[in-house]
């Protein structure tokens, strides 16, 4: 029976992944220059009819688009988790803790830019029945207290509550960022170590890892590059469990005088066979890329469980991501060459 049940979630995934946006989908949005003829394009996508279809193309917000594209990406992920019927379940909910992290973040820039009333718009009430964040108040959330008290039952209580101000000028966005996602890799890693072992055991840790490093690697480039932040602070703000990459080798990448000389400097590194031309013009898609192909082997060959569930949630929150992109392009009528330098697929 768990043989069976494994097969039907490996099915579910790769036939919900059959339906997300392809390459000539991507190339015919960054076409479009209104945010109603890209609802009316998104309208005929097979993963996007059932969630937009009331849906008028001229009287939805930006917000709300961004809003229903990221609600059918959790709905899928969770008719997913609904078909695992075993004892590694948990593992599967990490997902959730990423969401959470997620909302808290989106909390904080709002509380940052007082654009409140933007807030309400984007918080997902349907993430509720399956949070400990009371998302009610979340989205009523103006003050750093106000967050507090909407988390006041959840483990983020305790991560946040060191950070706490009056002023928001002053709130440590970095430092509260990073300290969310050391709590998730933490929960990562005791899950993996609970329920796996063997090859599927480091394989499934050498996936985290990779996103543990691409995440710190973009980091380092991003902090240098537009924030030139002093090599102490770059340190403090990466993760540093579970890494492969000696520390040798991030204390040279952090020195580089020349941010841009970072993914040159990967070429001779565990990611040099990632690399080719586009990769040096822009880290993000560096790291991006690497996500995207890896998750893309993994839907189309792997067969456990664990992997094909990991692969699809990356794959469908890129898609979210690509969407995004082409949502604010055409918001700030960006140039459809700067708009496909942002997109993975």
């Amino acid at each position: 029976m768990k043989d069976l049940s494994n097969n039907a979630v490996i099915t579910k995934a790769k036939a919900i992944f059959g339906h997300f946006l392809k390459a000539d989908d991507y190339e015919r949005m960054l076409k479009l220059r209104s945010l109603p003829d890209l609802v009316g394009f998104l309208k005929k996508s097979p993963n996007y009819q059932s969630i937009l279809s009331g849906v008028q193309e001229t009287s939805i917000h930006r917000g709300q688009l961004e809003l229903m594209i990221k609600k059918n990406s959790f709905e899928q992920i969770l008719r997913l988790i609904k078909m695992i019927h075993s004892s590694d379940l948990d593992f599967y909910l990490l997902n959730l803790v990423y969401q959470e992290n997620e909302l808290i973040l989106s909390s904080l820039r709002t509380i940052i830019s007082m654009e409140f009333e933007e807030n309400i718009g984007k918080l997902p009430i349907f993430f509720e029945v399956h949070t400990k964040i009371d998302v009610n108040k979340l989205l009523k959330v103006e003050t750093f207290d106000d967050l507090l008290t909407a988390i006041k039952n959840s483990p983020y209580y305790e991560i946040l509550k060191p950070y706490r101000t009056d002023n928001p000028e002053m709130i440590r966005y970095i430092d509260i960022e990073h300290q969310l996602e050391v709590y998730y890799y933490e929960e990562a890693f005791r899950r993996i170590d609970k329920h796996f072992n063997g090859s599927l055991k480091k394989e499934i840790e050498s996936i985290f890892q990779t996103r543990i490093e691409l995440s710190n690697i973009t980091k380092i480039y991003r902090l240098k590059k537009f924030y030139q932040a002093t090599p102490q602070v770059i340190k403090d703000v990466l993760i540093k469990d579970h890494l492969r990459i000696s520390e040798k080798r991030w204390d040279d990448m952090i020195n580089l005088s020349n941010p841009d000389q970072i993914v040159k400097y990967l070429s001779h590194s565990e990611y040099s066979k990632f690399i080719n031309e586009k990769d040096y013009v822009y880290i993000e898609y560096f790291a991006g890329k690497i996500r995207y192909d890896l998750a893309r082997k993994y839907i189309y060959f792997a067969s456990e469980v664990p992997k094909v569930f990991m692969a699809f949630v990356t794959l469908s929150q890129m898609e979210i991501e690509n969407i995004t992109n082409i949502i604010e392009g055409i918001r700030y009528q960006v140039d459809e060459a700067e708009i496909k330098a942002m997109l993975i697929y």
